[in-house]
């Protein structure tokens, strides 16, 4: 009779993946928050405490990517992934996070991608019309919550939605945001969705462009589509980590 050896490693190498994604994730959340008190001493300390703390952070990325594949494969199958992506966000980070749910089975729905018109505070007023104007059939808005970054949330997740919007409601809606300027993507990749990475890059340009792409990702959670958020830079789960690469999947379960 055989006997099964290979457990006992699979649960150590698996333990120890768990404590490489906590520890490169938190320090890539915390490190840029580190306080710096008390004057040029101080200042001296904390920085050699974050490059310590940076160090150990990519020596766990690294030994995370090793393994990364294996953690993530096949948790995904059977959803359609679209990435909503700003336009600041590289495109090389967006292509390993592609990647990667690929390898999570996802089927890909393209890509979307936000340009600075659509985090624009001088372009807002025209985003909320042009949403209004291009609403897919029997959709809703909110009424309590107008802001332009809600309602295009709640729009796209309509359009999108494989269990009610048609082909011709997410054309016209994504055709009309794409001539007006809002949004690049390519028609023929582009399709329906049942999750979202919604991809941002630092402040998107500006505060109010920042708080607009929270919006976004509020306003789609409402419309009842899953959706994760990942950016570059402080405040968000890292998308330029592995770890933040890894637990993007996991959010979309």
């Amino acid at each position: 009779m055989s006997r099964r050896t290979s457990s006992p490693g699979l649960v150590a190498a698996g333990l120890g993946w768990g404590l490489a994604a906590g520890l490169a994730l938190g320090v890539a959340l915390i490190a840029p928050a580190m306080p710096t008190e008390g004057g040029a001493a101080a200042d001296a300390v904390d920085t050699e405490a974050a490059e310590a703390a940076s160090e150990r952070a990519e020596a766990a990325n690294s030994l995370l990517a090793q393994g990364s594949e294996a953690m993530v494969e096949g948790v995904l199958e059977g959803r359609t992934v679209v990435i909503v992506r700003d336009k600041g966000v590289p495109d090389d980070v967006v292509d390993k996070q592609r990647w990667l749910l690929n390898i999570a089975g996802a089927t890909s729905a393209g890509t979307i991608t936000l340009t600075e018109k659509f985090t624009s505070q001088d372009a807002a007023n025209e985003l909320s019309a042009m949403i209004a104007q291009t609403l897919p059939a029997g959709a809703q808005l909110s009424v309590d919550n107008r802001s332009p970054g809600t309602h295009a949330g709640q729009a796209l997740a309509a359009a999108l939605d494989p269990a009610s919007a048609d082909e011709q409601d997410r054309a016209f809606l994504l055709d009309s945001l794409a001539v007006a300027g809002f949004i690049e993507y390519d028609p023929a990749e582009v399709g329906a969705a049942d999750a979202a990475v919604l991809m941002t890059a630092p402040d998107a340009g500006s505060t109010f462009g920042a708080k607009l792409l929270e919006d976004v990702a509020a306003g789609y959670k409402e419309g009842g589509a899953h959706i994760a958020v990942s950016g570059v830079g402080a405040g968000t789960t890292p998308a330029e980590t592995e770890a933040g690469r890894v637990a993007t999947i996991f959010a979309l379960r």
